[in-house]
């Protein structure tokens, strides 16, 4: 599926086509696309603190100066604490007050101004520009926002942007910190949708897979590794890779044909992070190290654990899973607050997995085919390795900044069956009992064999 098919199904909360500008000198283009959205009336720029430059200039300067002429503008500013801008209930309500009486919302800058800028717009009801200054995630295309509640990342709707505009030459200059990320975000395809796929196919996902929300980024994604293109060519794929997976997020209407296992261990090196006021990578560094780790569990459930070879009666609720849920919380949060939110999500996921004893048989009684399709989908790290080196992006958990150590790197992988409600290959091995010390080594190990895992 092409770009621009994927792109003519978008749709923002207004009803209106989704319009995506990606090239070089893209922000000559703004003003009139103000004008278009809103002849009249204040814009509202809403940006972080981070000072991003092109061609030896301000970046936000440069995008009030390519704004229609005469046209009242008003700068909000995302507070930061120690982990840069959070988007938890207090910041979103601040953020929505200030840019109450907007005519226009625009976001300029990171992933999370984007998510913050599509929930403002949604909740004042005005269009929306996202003007993407780093091709560092795939959230920019989609409609959803990850937001923080009590403590714990929750990926909720929110709206497309009317416009996504993306200056090839200011992309080129932002941190090469944030471009790896980039990449990081982007090798989850080679696990992610293994975990989907396993929702759908136990009935665990309302949805229902679909090849049409996978392949056109599994089509794309070999181009990250290739050694022989230029420079500009490789950032021109990545674009193209994080572009068209907002896309396909936004029309299957749900992150999971993107958002695994992988994406479930950053997450959890944010929340403790955050609850523990540490510091913590940028989301997609710590996803490309995960994504390696993800292939690496997928490739010891199909290869030496066999998990498939089970029956459907081999996998129980455990009896004791609320005390392992908020135990495995308490170290970096003993007030119980995130221990609370993640067991109410994981209770939830429980109790889908009772009502779906007839899915679940059918899978097994099919288990042939679908292991055929899950070994397609998942179970070579190399993949995403061989992507992250070509980048110079981290590989093992020694190598994100700052560098996680081997008992925070082995807590976040026995951490993350227990943290939300979307099934994933984890929480098949909590239900057979094989969630364990010996099921890590085994992971840890197969990872290494890559130059992934916890690393020197």
């Amino acid at each position: 599926m092409s770009l621009v098919s994927l792109e003519d199904r978008a749709r923002s909360s207004s009803g209106g086509a989704m319009r995506l500008v990606s090239e070089p000198g893209a922000l000559r283009r703004l003003a009139a696309l103000v004008d278009e959205l809103a002849p009249t009336g204040e814009v509202v720029l809403v940006a972080d603190l981070t000072a991003k430059t092109v061609d030896g200039g301000d970046v936000d300067a440069r995008v009030q100066a390519a704004l229609p002429a005469g046209r009242h503008r008003r700068v909000v500013r995302v507070p930061a604490g120690a982990h840069g801008a959070t988007l938890d209930e207090r910041t979103v309500d601040e953020v929505c007050g200030r840019a109450s009486g907007a005519a226009v919302v625009m976001t300029v800058g990171s992933g999370t101004v984007s998510d913050l800028g599509k929930v403002v717009a949604a909740t004042l009801g005005v269009p929306l520009i996202s003007v993407q200054t780093a091709a560092s995630v795939n959230g920019y295309a989609d409609p959803l926002s990850v937001l923080v509640r009590n403590g714990a990342k929750r990926t909720v709707p929110s709206r497309w942007p009317d416009v996504l505009l993306i200056d090839h030459d200011i992309v080129a200059e932002a941190p090469l910190a944030l471009t790896r990320a980039g990449v990081g975000d982007a090798v989850a395809i080679w696990s992610s949708p293994a975990d989907w796929y396993l929702a759908c196919a136990l009935g665990m996902d309302s949805a229902l897979y679909g090849s049409r929300f996978v392949d056109p980024v599994r089509d794309l994604a070999p181009r990250l590794a290739d050694e022989t293109a230029s420079e500009a060519e490789r950032l021109a794929s990545l674009i193209d890779v994080l572009t068209v997976g907002g896309l396909v997020i936004g029309d299957a209407g749900t992150t999971a044909p993107l958002s695994g296992v992988e994406h479930l261990a950053s997450h959890v090196l944010d929340m403790s992070a955050i609850a523990e006021g540490a510091a913590h990578d940028l989301h997609g560094a710590q996803v490309g190290v995960a994504s390696v780790l993800a292939s690496a569990l997928w490739d010891v459930a199909l290869e030496d654990e066999r998990l498939f070879d089970l029956g459907p009666t081999d996998f129980v609720v455990p009896d004791d899973l609320e005390g392992r849920v908020r135990a495995v919380w308490q170290p970096v949060d003993p007030t119980g607050v995130l221990g609370e939110e993640c067991w109410h999500a994981v209770e939830a996921k429980m109790r889908r997995w009772v009502a779906a004893g007839p899915q679940i048989r059918a899978f097994f009684t099919h288990r042939r085919e679908h292991v055929t399709t899950l070994r397609v989908l998942a179970g070579d790290p190399s993949l995403p390795a061989a992507a992250l080196r070509v980048w110079g992006a981290a590989v093992a958990f020694s190598e994100l900044s700052p560098p996680v150590p081997p008992e925070r790197a082995r807590w976040v992988l026995s951490a993350l069956p227990f943290m939300r409600d979307r099934l994933s290959v984890a929480d098949l091995f909590v239900l057979a009992g094989r969630w364990d010390d010996r099921l890590f080594d085994r992971v840890f190990a197969r990872a290494a064999a890559t130059g992934g895992g916890l690393g020197v």
